[in-house]
């Protein structure tokens, strides 16, 4: 699926942004999509500091700033096998092939933070998903989540929405775009002339919000079986699985700074010649956090193009640790 959606930034650390679709090759179901709040923090205790540019920190991201990197920006559908490179699917209803590299910040949400403490505690996660638990019209105050509101949609046709679950014509449903979102988090260089690493020491991973893969990546039935049914095209699904990590890390219940496993881990923060206050020394990490809708996922649906979604995303600062 290949839709256009175009972004009002209002704010950083809570924002809305408002999109319109268009279409290539096929009638769309919805007009408008809406991300009614956008917000990153840290875990209460974490004593994490962000910046856009690593020069000026602050506990939040003014307006003024995210609009310099995200105005004009436009959202497309995309698929990506490593979070990085974003490429529009393949879908075989025109004569050309359906093919494009996305573009950050103007197919896909891409934003680079960096990231400092001057604690001991230098590794930096995220954490505590709750989007299964947590409710759109009373989001949690705390933790990580993807929440949409959900879009009513009468179908045209019979389809299997799921292995073992069929949507019959007429029949009507609601739908989230909450369960086609992808992220990814990457771990950057800085400047910083103390950071000796090589790129292959860096992290990076994809993540679905939703945590289930049945109705993950290039699945026969969903959004793909829907085209099938309601366009009678051929769609020929890509073979290379995506690879995803099936859950955010866990921590120790006796020490929450000391994580069991490496799952979530975002970046190492290393030493600066950089103090704070109280002459200690700053730690400095850096990442690129990138949000896209997944073309291929089961629940893709022209219909979730109206639905309004809520973004937060909640860091834990954390012992290094050998895995």
């Amino acid at each position: 699926m290949i839709k256009k959606l175009y972004i009002t930034i209002l704010s950083m650390i809570l924002l809305t942004l408002t999109f319109t679709t268009a279409t290539f090759a096929w009638a769309v179901m919805g007009e408008v999509n809406r991300v009614d709040g956008f917000q990153i923090t840290m875990n209460q205790g974490s004593n994490l500091e962000f910046s856009l540019d690593g020069i000026n920190w602050s506990n939040e991201i003014t307006t003024a700033q995210i609009n310099e990197i995200w105005r004009g920006a436009r959202l497309m559908d995309l698929t990506s096998l490593d979070g990085t490179n974003f490429i529009g699917n393949r879908i075989q209803l025109v004569d050309a092939e359906l093919n494009f590299e996305g573009i950050p910040n103007v197919n896909y949400i891409s934003l680079e933070l960096y990231v400092r403490t001057s604690t001991r505690y230098r590794d930096v996660y995220l954490v505590d998903n709750v989007s299964l638990e947590a409710s759109f019209d009373n989001p949690p105050a705390r933790g990580t989540y993807v929440l949409s509101r959900g879009v009513t949609f009468r179908s045209p046709v019979t389809f299997n929405l799921g292995p073992n679950d069929i949507v019959f014509e007429n029949e009507v449903r609601t739908y989230f775009a909450k369960d086609a979102i992808r992220i990814s988090l990457s771990e950057l260089k800085t400047e910083n002339p103390l950071d000796t690493r090589d790129n292959s020491e860096l992290v990076c991973f994809m993540y679905d919000p939703t945590e289930n893969p049945d109705r993950g990546y290039a699945k026969n039935y969903g959004g793909v079986d829907y085209l099938r049914k309601s366009k009678s095209v051929y769609i020929q699904l890509p073979t290379t699985p995506q690879p995803l990590i099936d859950r955010l890390s866990n921590f120790s219940p006796d020490n929450p700074y000391i994580p069991l496993d490496t799952n979530s881990k975002v970046a190492s923060l290393i030493i600066t010649d950089q103090v704070d206050g109280q002459n200690r020394p700053y730690y400095l990490g850096k990442f690129r956090l990138n949000i896209w809708l997944e073309g291929w996922d089961a629940d893709s649906f022209d219909a979730i193009f109206e639905d309004t979604l809520l973004f937060r995303f909640e860091f834990q600062s954390a012992e290094s640790i050998d895995i």
